[in-house]
């Protein structure tokens, strides 16, 4: 039996996995297209469609989004192309490309998604999902090198995990500049704000997992840091009677007015 994606599954699947033309070299009238059918600086909306026309002067084109084209690409055969091509005889890419046709058209066998956006597309990604990366060295050294492959990986479409328990705690003596480490959560979350900043193959944003182990001396902070639920973080103020723990939500609960980019 036969599966296709359907939906949200489907978007993803297209959107990731499937071959692009990423160039625009055969870019044309009648093409279908995985595009951003609304903008956002965090979590922007991607849509399928087809251009209606193109003027590749201005750089602008008309696309048409409608329900109807939803089920356009169910058929994966580029990517058992993909995923057969690594072998070296045209006799073993048709044996292969049977045998994953077959797999995966019945979703028997999904390979990761990495292999599914990477083999076959002949471009410098990589084909692990996730990374755990070795302790961040305490030092600017250290943080700038980590923060640099962390970077990479990402481009290439890795996860990435970081362990900043090396990290020298908040006020710490940094002795060779006579100066106070700012601590391993600030560090941290200069490396945490790459995930937004670096896009993985046009479709989606960078993913880490920043971790602190429950030993270090930052590690109620790095905890407030990490939540989301304001609920949670007034329930805090109003009844610890921890000063540290009060200060440390009421920085965090500090809201700032939405830009007109994030109002619209």
């Amino acid at each position: 039996m036969h599966i296709t994606h359907k939906g949200v599954s489907r978007l993803v699947m297209i959107d990731r996995y499937s071959f692009k033309d990423t160039k625009k070299k055969t870019l044309k009238t009648g093409d279908f297209v995985v595009l951003t059918i609304k903008e956002d600086p965090k979590f922007p909306a991607r849509g399928l469609g087809f251009i209606r026309s193109i003027d590749f002067a201005t750089k602008r084109a008309e696309i048409l989004i409608e329900e109807e084209y939803r089920h356009v690409l169910d058929d994966p055969k580029e990517q058992e192309t993909g995923l057969a091509a690594v072998e070296k005889t045209e006799e073993d890419r048709e044996k292969w490309f049977q045998k994953f046709y077959e797999q995966l058209v019945s979703l028997k066998f999904v390979p990761a998604g990495r292999v599914l956006y990477g083999a076959g597309s002949q471009t410098d990604v990589t084909f692990f999902n996730c990374y755990v990366m070795p302790f961040v060295a305490d030092s600017r050294e250290g943080i700038s090198d980590h923060r640099k492959q962390v970077m990479e990986i990402m481009s290439r479409g890795g996860g990435v995990g970081t362990n900043g328990s090396t990290l020298r705690p908040r006020n710490t003596l940094a002795r060779g500049v006579n100066g106070k480490s700012s601590g391993s959560v600030s560090w941290l979350d200069d490396i945490a704000k790459l995930t937004h900043l670096v896009e993985q193959g046009g479709s989606r944003r960078g993913a880490q997992m920043i971790m602190l182990a429950d030993w270090h001396p930052d590690i109620v902070e790095f905890i407030i840091s990490k939540m989301q639920n304001p609920r949670i973080l007034r329930y805090l103020i109003e009844n610890t009677e921890d000063e540290v723990i009060s200060r440390l939500a009421k920085e965090k609960l500090n809201f700032k007015p939405l830009t007109a980019q994030e109002e619209a």
